[in-house]
């Protein structure tokens, strides 16, 4: 039989009695604006921006970011296996491009909504972020590591872009940004609306893009170097609906009213079948 002293039993007790702290409830990391100025949201994490993330984990916005300098990063993971869910908050910096005729956008600045990894060509693999959106930044997302994930991430009104993925991008949205839309190996079910540069640009050893809606943008609707281009819409862009270097299959599009092509290829050797197309 255990036997515990009266000093014993409130120790135990004061202990069960601590709540889990509100930034970390159920294995969880909250962020927000007032957690990102005080820094240590992983270790060697500096108050202010960028907010880094060197432990592998789940992280989830509280509120929005808010960055008022465009050259500064909101957040910079360092880690694999991420899962980062801007839980419909947004991060917003200062370099908001306006929407018209034709999309305007200040200097792009350096800062990255998101950045996974540096500028190398390998960064933390396995990261995935969800459920939010990103304007005025330099560029919007930026992801180098193999296994990247986006879902239901709007980029909007970046000046330099609206996210690049070395992975998959799905349900998303890329509008009214300064250069490409989304650059990705698979991209899918997502919109690209009125980017000043092409609006899908696939991986260029090759990707898939399926079920995505690209209309007037300023270059191409979808460039698709040796992948696959099906069951797409197409419409009212500046150049070429749809451009491909072979080998590729571009099957089952609906690509009308391009400024330029509807569909064109480098050379022989692509794979070109049940397209709907119109000048």
């Amino acid at each position: 039989m255990l036997h515990f002293s009266g000093q014993r039993i409130v120790c135990l007790f004061i202990l069960v009695a601590i709540p889990i702290s509100s930034h970390a409830a159920n294995g969880v990391v909250r962020i927000d604006q007032d957690r990102a100025l005080a820094g240590n949201v992983t270790l060697g994490d500096a108050p202010g921006f960028p907010v880094t993330i060197s432990q592998s984990g789940s992280y989830r916005l509280s509120g929005n970011l808010m960055l008022a300098n465009p050259d500064i990063t909101a957040i910079q993971v360092t880690a694999d296996s991420v899962t980062l869910d801007l839980n419909g908050f947004s991060i917003i910096g200062p370099a908001i491009c306006v929407a018209g005729p034709a999309t305007t956008c200040p200097a792009a600045g350096k800062g990255i909504g998101v950045q996974v990894g540096g500028t190398e060509t390998q960064g933390p693999r396995g990261v995935r972020i969800l459920n939010g959106s990103i304007r005025g930044m330099g560029l919007g997302i930026q992801m180098m590591g193999d296994g990247s994930f986006v879902e239901r991430i709007n980029t909007d009104s970046n000046s330099g872009g609206g996210m690049s993925v070395t992975g998959t991008v799905i349900q998303s949205a890329a509008t009214h940004n300064g250069s490409f839309g989304i650059i990705a190996t698979t991209v899918r079910d997502s919109t690209v609306v009125q980017n000043l540069g092409d609006g899908i640009i696939l991986d260029v050893s090759g990707g898939v893009a399926t079920g995505n809606v690209s209309s007037f943008n300023s270059g191409f609707g979808i460039y698709v170097p040796y992948g696959t281009a099906t069951g797409n819409t197409v419409f009212l862009n500046r150049s070429t609906g749809i451009s491909a270097l072979c080998p590729s299959s571009i099957i089952g599009n609906t690509v009308v009213s391009n400024q330029s092509r509807s569909i064109e290829t480098d050379r022989d050797g692509c794979v070109l079948a049940n397209n709907a197309t119109r000048p």
